[in-house]
C-alpha cells in the first residue's frame, strides 16, 4: 500500500462518546499509523438543534485520555459553503432538483409502502413541475417557515452513465457488495430545514479532504452506495469503504451514546486504564488477534499505552476486522484491566493515576507520608491485588493516619485485639517475619486459631475482614500506626 493514506473519525456532537465509537476511532487511527497516513478528527455538527459544544469537547478530551491523537481538525458547520459549492455543481448539471414535499407526506408514502409490504421508495413526483407549480408549492413551504429540500436525480445520473444501475464497490472488509439504484430512490440532498443531509455532507467532506479509506461501522453500509452516486455523479472517485463488526450492549442494541454503560465517563470512574479499554476494544468479536510467534493466539498487548498502540498498527489486518459482533462483556474488560495493572510498571502506574485520573494529590501525600522507597513499593504491591484503578485508590485511603475505622455493630474478641495490641507493643525488630510469628503466639496462648487472629487483625488495622496481605500492608504502615489502631 502506498503512502498518501488519510483517515477520518466523524463523531456528531449530538451526546457524549460511546465505546462503539472509540473502537471506530481506534481503528482509523492506528490504520493510519500503519501506512504512515494521517487521522482526521471531523465534527459532524450539521444537525444544529442536536448538535452541542460540549459534546464536542467531551469527545476531544476523551481521545486525548485514550492517546487517540488526530493531525488535522474540522467541524462540519465551518464548511457550508463547500457542501454548497458542489451542490449547485450537481444542479446546473440537471441532477439535483427541488422537492417541495413535507416531512408529513413523506410519512404518509412509508405508511402506505409499508402496508403493502414493499420498500419505500420516492417515487420523484417533484422531479417535473413546472415553474409555476414551484413557485406556488415554494410559498406555500415559506408561510410554514420551511424550505424546499434538494435531491438527487437519479434517473438522469444513470442516463449520463448506465453502468451506474448497479453500484459495486470492494469493500474492504467485506469484499464485493453490489447495490440496484433503482431500489435506492431520489434522496435528500439538502433538507426542507436547510440542513445538509448526512449522506451529502459526509461524502463531499471525505472527498474535499483527501480522505483515501473510510472505516467506519456496518450499520453504515447501506449509505455507501447513496455516497458513491453523489461523487459519481460529480465525476469523482470513490475512496475505499471498510465497514467494521459492531459492539453491541448486553441488551442486544448496538451501542450508542445513549446507553449508559457505554459513557466512557463511566469506564473512568470505574477505574479503567485507558489502555485495557483499547485493548479489550481490540480483540472483542474476534476482530482483532494478537499474536505471539511462541505462544499462539493471545489477547492482552503487553507494552504501555503508546507503544501499545503502535503494536496493534503493526498486527493490524483491517480485512479480518468482519468478526462477529460483539456483545459488550465487563467481567473480560475487568479481566484485561487487571492484567495490565499486573503487566504495568509502578513508575508508570503514577504517571497514569496522576494524568488520567486525577490522583496527583493522594500520591503526592503518600509519598510524603511514606518516603520514595516505600511510595513504590506499595504501588507495586496494589497493582498486583486490584483489578481497576479506582480499588487501588480506595485501599490507599488506610495508609493515611486520618483514615477512619467504624466497628459499630461488628462482633470481635476484645481479649484477642488486646493480646494482639501488648504483644505489638513488645516487638523491636518490626517486619513480617515478626508479625507471623506475634499471631502464632496470639493463636496459641488465646486459644485461637490463626485464621482468627488474622481476622481480627485485619478488622482492626483496615476495617475490613477480607483484603490483599494484612503482612505487607502492616509493614507499610509500621509499628507506630498498627499499635494506634489496635489502641481503641
Amino acid at each position: 500500500m502506498v503512502n498518501g493514506i488519510r483517515v477520518r473519525f466523524a463523531p456528531s456532537p449530538t451526546g457524549n462518546l460511546h465505546l462503539g465509537g472509540v473502537r471506530t476511532a481506534l481503528f482509523n487511527y492506528i490504520f493510519a499509523l500503519k501506512y504512515s497516513g494521517k487521522f482526521i478528527l471531523r465534527i459532524d455538527d450539521t444537525d444544529r438543534v442536536r448538535s452541542k459544544k460540549e459534546y464536542e469537547d467531551v469527545i476531544k478530551d476523551d481521545l486525548r485520555w485514550f492517546e487517540i491523537k488526530w493531525d488535522e481538525f474540522y467541524r462540519q458547520s465551518e464548511r457550508a459553503f463547500i457542501y454548497e459549492k458542489y451542490l449547485n455543481t450537481l444542479k446546473e448539471n440537471g441532477l439535483a432538483y427541488e422537492c417541495f414535499c413535507t416531512e408529513e407526506e413523506i410519512l404518509k408514502s412509508k405508511e402506505i409502502a409499508i402496508k403493502s409490504k414493499k420498500p419505500y421508495i420516492y417515487n420523484g413526483r417533484c422531479a417535473n413541475l413546472s415553474s409555476g407549480e414551484k413557485e406556488k408549492l415554494s410559498f406555500s413551504l415559506k408561510e410554514k417557515g420551511l424550505y424546499s429540500s434538494i435531491r438527487l436525480n437519479i434517473a438522469q445520473v444513470l442516463r449520463m452513465d448506465p453502468s451506474f444501475y448497479s453500484v459495486e464497490f470492494n469493500d474492504a472488509v467485506h469484499g464485493h457488495l453490489s447495490f440496484n439504484s433503482k431500489l435506492i430512490g431520489d434522496f435528500i440532498l439538502k433538507t426542507e430545514d436547510n440542513r445538509f443531509a448526512y449522506n451529502f455532507a459526509s461524502i463531499i467532506d471525505d472527498y474535499d479532504l483527501g480522505i483515501t479509506h473510510v472505516i467506519r461501522g456496518e450499520d453504515h453500509i447501506s449509505n455507501t452506495p447513496k455516497q458513491i452516486l453523489i461523487l459519481k455523479a460529480l465525476g469523482k472517485e470513490p475512496p475505499v469503504f471498510a465497514h467494521i463488526s459492531l459492539l453491541y450492549g448486553k441488551d442486544g442494541k448496538i451501542m450508542s451514546k445513549r446507553d449508559a454503560a457505554s459513557n466512557i465517563k463511566y469506564y473512568k470512574e470505574e477505574g479503567y486504564l485507558p489502555e485495557a479499554v483499547l485493548n479489550y476494544l481490540a480483540v472483542t468479536g474476534n476482530t482483532f488477534t494478537v499474536h505471539s510467534s511462541k505462544d499462539g493466539k493471545k489477547e492482552i498487548f503487553e507494552k504501555e499505552i503508546f507503544s501499545n498502540i503502535l503494536e496493534m498498527a503493526d498486527l493490524l489486518d483491517i480485512k479480518k476486522a468482519k468478526g462477529s459482533s460483539a456483545v459488550l462483556n465487563e467481567d473480560k474488560l475487568r479481566h484485561i484491566n487487571e492484567k495490565r495493572l499486573a503487566l504495568m510498571p509502578a513508575e508508570q502506574l503514577i504517571k497514569v493515576l496522576t494524568e488520567k485520573f486525577q490522583a496527583a494529590s493522594i500520591l503526592a501525600k503518600l509519598k510524603e507520608e511514606y518516603g520514595e522507597d516505600f511510595y513504590f513499593e506499595i504501588i507495586d504491591f496494589l497493582k498486583n491485588e486490584f483489578k481497576t484503578v479506582k480499588e487501588i485508590l480506595k485501599e490507599l485511603e488506610i495508609f493515611f493516619d486520618d483514615f477512619k475505622i467504624n466497628l459499630s455493630g461488628i462482633k470481635y474478641d476484645d481479649g484477642l485485639r488486646k493480646a494482639l495490641l501488648d504483644s505489638f507493643q513488645n516487638i523491636n525488630d518490626f517486619n513480617e517475619n515478626s508479625i507471623k510469628n506475634i499471631i502464632k503466639e496470639a493463636a496459641s496462648q488465646n486459644s485461637k486459631t490463626v485464621k482468627e487472629c488474622y481476622e481480627t487483625l485485619r478488622l482492626f488495622i483496615t476495617g475490613r475482614l477480607d483484603g490483599p496481605s494484612i503482612l505487607k500492608i502492616i509493614k507499610f504502615l509500621g509499628k507506630n500506626r498498627a499499635v494506634k489502631r489496635l489502641s481503641i
